[in-house]
């Protein structure tokens, strides 16, 4: 009988989504467990099968607890703010709200189709009011929080408030960039605005300007990890570095924590060792200099620190390099605000200041200058050309002395021309000056990161309000009892015109900029929050998502609490799981979550590999690629449909030209009358347009079918290339396995009981199948699968206590065809909510042993005998059975093994 795929599939996707038999509910006292996605972001281009993966990997883990008895939370949602959105709709001149709504549509048609088993109930999209009303609430209480460094964990504002009402900050041990030291007498003498600025130093989330990457051609600051090769990965345009006032959460107050519990998660050694290069911790010193102009110090407070991890090299700087816009090079020289300098260009101007530390009272010369550059010591940068090319080449220059500090003596580094150092090996000399500086108190231990604090403004309207008025430049949060709050639509928008907050209405409205009165109405923020920013905590209102009075029930959170399971790629591991972490400790801090990490255990999916188009860029000219092969680095690369292709390589330029307007009326220089692009194995991703569109797979072989390749690849944390070789082959065992059940067009299943050879095939079979799923190597039950297939097909077996518990074992990943045959076989109960197969163990435990009797050493024979029989019991058997020629001196027994008679 043929598999029907086709009417098989929409039947019962129809009547999973009618009876809701995915639905979980929060049953406090029984076991849980909560498989989490990576949280989707629902694009124009829908699922491509890269994304499938992970996702048919949870579906299976989920179901497989599911039948071990656990109540089990697998839900979906999507981050549906972005630029992407935002950009397509200034294109089109579309409502992003619309564009959003049909995306998401067309997401969850596809993963309904592929019978994954998500509690569609929970289902939360970022962009709707009930779900961003909590992503403001999170900022305000990152706004109204500071980070004490004594007790590391944040605290309310209000208490810090007390505490400089009090005392003052003289006693605050906080994570702030605030040096200045006030009583409480000069606190409480400033008014409202200046107590703000001091408090911005402190808050969690605060306003400063921040040097930030711009991307003029999308109006939006970006993200480090939203940039490639100094160009937008969305659009590919431009970024450049500009200094602009934006929002900003402290997360270096929570770095030291964040690699100290990354020891809670399960992770790979990979994902674990991206986070730490990311964060980038490094131990070193500060090292106090003070400046001198001529022959004479300028006072006690004009000094400066460099952090070094090679303190030993001190005796080696010749000169340091100032930038233009440093404060101390504005306050104690000519070059003010007003010098303007052509950055381009290399500068180097001697600025009349010199630098002298206690240890090394020679004058260091101090240059204004772009020369250098960095990895630590972003503004002030040491010289030391013994050991730097560049610094050695400015030496040069500028004609400076060269003195050497090191030298090369056999195996190891030694200090010379070092003073106290000379002679020194150079590991010694480090502690040894360290140790120094420590107590002349003209040197400190710190540490110094890579990660900076996060910017969190965008210049966009697609995305969260930020919950902020200002009220004479200072920002003031919107109350909580206002949220959620969004912009109000505006048909006729006009340069004059700004949102703005009204104290009276308490609500934003559109105005006259000339009505802003600071008064009554107020500038309200312009920019939006990021889009990580709803992807942080996500997980958090799954667990609670129709509560509207908190972000998550006490009760609730502690019975969900942390994610058990979360599948997705790793190269998430920087952005999204570093903000979540840092979010939810920060939640924990204020107690508002039970648990100091997120996630319990992270498996990272492999990536799906697929071969791109590019094409190449001169000017306004695309040229072919045999023509340019040699010297591609000249060119720019612009990535292609590769449905736009013809005969491997060939480009279509007649569709080309249709596919987007920058080529409309491009020129193409070909070779032949043929345009050819290049070819690049690499990720399977939209930007690339190099996807595979699940539906055509579907439509052609059925979802099951998919499910089970995609499972099939290979391990789930490896790279795989995608092709379509195989998938006839796993078509095909679905195909037999339904033909087990069928008969000349008719279902039937022998009720006779099953043989010990077939239990035996089956008890096999669910061990190894068990194994597998849980260490999650998901491509070894298949094969399994398919040995069992096959050896029931041998032995001619279709007997109901065989094949039901294997038609359980399919269903994890053919949830279709299994509840089809479920179905068949007389049951009213889908069988998603069968128990995972469990056999008679007593029929496969031994009833007899057969021991092996050996005399000094060699076999002499075997005795079988009864497991229950003692050990006394066998030898009295053994002495009847041997003769003994001569008498026995030792006897060596290994229980249930072999018995070993020595004999003179």
């Amino acid at each position: 009988m043929k598999y029907n795929f086709q009417k098989i599939e929409n039947k019962w996707q129809e009547i999973w989504k009618k009876k809701k038999i995915y639905l979980t509910k929060n049953i406090l006292d029984k076991k849980k467990f909560y498989v989490l996605d990576m949280f989707p972001y629902p694009s124009g281009y829908g699922l491509h099968v890269g994304h499938i993966l992970g996702y048919t990997a949870s579906d299976v883990f989920s179901r497989f607890k599911k039948s071990l008895g656990y109540n089990v939370l697998h839900p979906i949602g999507f981050d549906s703010f972005g630029l992407p959105t935002e950009q397509f709709a200034i294109k089109t001149g579309q409502s992003p709200k619309q564009i959003t709504k049909l995306n998401i549509k067309t997401y969850s048609k596809q993963l309904l189709k592929l019978g994954l088993s998500y509690d569609w109930n929970r289902t939360i999209y970022t962009h709707k009011k009930e779900y961003f009303k909590w992503t403001q609430w999170i900022f305000l209480q990152l706004f109204n929080s500071w980070y004490d460094k004594k007790k590391e964990k944040a605290k309310d504002i209000k208490k810090l408030i007390k505490i400089f009402k009090q005392n003052g900050n003289l006693n605050v041990i906080a994570y702030s960039r605030f040096s200045k030291k006030f009583n409480s007498f000069q606190w409480n003498n400033l008014n409202f605005s200046d107590q703000e600025r001091i408090l911005q130093n402190y808050r969690l989330a605060f306003i400063s300007k921040s040097s930030v990457n711009w991307c003029p051609k999308l109006g939006s600051v970006l993200a480090n990890e939203e940039i490639e090769n100094k160009l937008s990965k969305i659009g590919c345009f431009p970024v450049c570095k500009k200094k602009m006032f934006q929002w900003s959460l402290r997360i270096k107050a929570y770095l030291v924590r964040l690699l100290k519990d990354l020891k809670l998660i399960k992770g790979t050694k990979k994902l674990k060792s991206i986070q730490k290069n990311w964060i980038c911790e490094t131990k070193g010193i500060n090292i106090v200099f003070f400046l001198y102009k001529e022959n004479n110090i300028i006072n006690k407070r004009a000094k400066f620190e460099i952090f070094t991890t090679k303190p030993y090299l001190l005796f080696g700087i010749s000169f340091f390099c100032f930038p233009f816009g440093s404060s101390l090079i504005k306050k104690y020289t000519q070059f003010g605000r007003n010098y303007k300098t052509n950055s381009k260009k290399r500068i180097v101007i001697f600025s009349g200041l010199y630098a002298v530390n206690n240890l090394n009272t020679n004058k260091i010369p101090i240059f204004i200058s772009n020369f250098l550059k960095d990895k630590f010591n972003k503004k002030i940068i040491p010289g030391i050309p013994s050991v730097n090319f560049e610094s050695y080449f400015l030496a040069k220059k500028i004609k400076l002395n060269l003195t050497r500090i090191r030298n090369q003596k056999k195996f190891h580094k030694i200090c010379i021309n070092s003073k106290f150092l000379t002679g020194l090996d150079i590991k010694i000399a480090n502690l040894l000056i360290i140790k120094f500086l420590i107590t002349k108190k003209i040197g400190f231990i710190c540490r110094k990161y890579k990660i900076n604090n996060a910017i969190f403004s965008r210049q966009r309207f697609w995305g969260e309000p930020i919950p902020i008025y200002f009220k004479n430049k200072i920002p003031i949060p919107i109350s909580e009892k206002y949220l959620p709050f969004s912009l109000p639509k505006v048909k006729n928008k006009r340069k004059d015109f700004a949102f703005a907050w009204n104290k009276n209405k308490k609500q934003i409205v559109y105005t006259s900029l000339f009505l802003i009165d600071d008064k009554n109405i107020f500038k309200l923020e312009s920019c939006t929050m990021p889009s990580w920013a709803a992807s942080n905590f996500y997980f958090l209102r799954y667990m609670d998502p129709k509560n509207f009075d908190f972000l998550v029930d006490k009760k609730i959170e502690n019975y969900w609490r942390n994610v058990d399971l979360y599948i997705g790629g790793i190269e998430h591991a920087t952005g999204h799981l570093i903000y979540s972490r840092f979010i939810y400790k920060f939640l924990y801090d204020r107690g508002f979550v039970s648990s100091k990490e997120p996630f319990r255990k992270i498996l990272n999916q492999g990536m799906i590999l697929a071969k791109s188009a590019i094409i190449f860029k001169n000017k306004k000219k695309f040229f072919s690629y045999f023509l340019i092969k040699d010297k591609i680095k000249k060119f720019q690369k612009i990535y292609i449909d590769v449905n736009l292709l013809k005969n491997k390589n060939e480009v279509n330029i007649k569709q080309l030209r249709n596919w987007m307007p920058e080529f409309t009326h491009a020129k193409f220089i070909s070779e032949n009358k043929k345009f050819f692009c290049y070819r690049l194995i690499e990720k399977m991703s939209k930007s690339k347009f190099n996807v595979i569109n699940p539906d055509y797979i579907c439509e052609k072989y059925g979802a099951d079918t998919l499910r089970l390749y995609e499972m099939f690849l290979g391990p789930l944390d490896k790279a795989k290339i995608w092709n379509l070789i195989s998938i006839k082959g796993v078509h095909m065992f679905l195909q037999n396995f339904w033909n087990l059940f069928h008969y000349k067009n008719k279902f039937r299943i022998d009720e006779s009981k099953s043989s010990y050879k077939e239990q035996s095939l089956l008890k096999v079979s669910i061990t190894k199948i068990k194994k597998s799923l849980e260490s999650h190597h998901f491509n070894i039950p298949i094969s399994e699968f398919m040995i069992l297939l096959n050896k029931l097909k041998e032995i001619k077996c279709n007997k109901r206590d065989i094949l039901e518990p294997f038609t359980i074992l399919i269903s994890f990943y053919a949830p279709h065809i299994s509840e089809e045959i479920w179905e068949k076989l007389g049951n009213n109960k889908s069988i998603f909510f069968a128990t995972f197969p469990k056999m008679n163990e007593n029929l496969f435990l031994k009833k007899y042993l057969l021991y092996p009797i050996t005399l000094n050493g060699k076999l002499k024979f075997k005795i079988k005998t009864e497991i229950s029989v003692n050990t006394r019991q066998i030898l009295t058997r053994i002495f009847h059975s041997l003769l003994m020629a001569q008498p026995i001196i030792k006897l060596f027994l290994v229980k249930k093994k072999i018995l070993n008679f020595v004999t003179k």
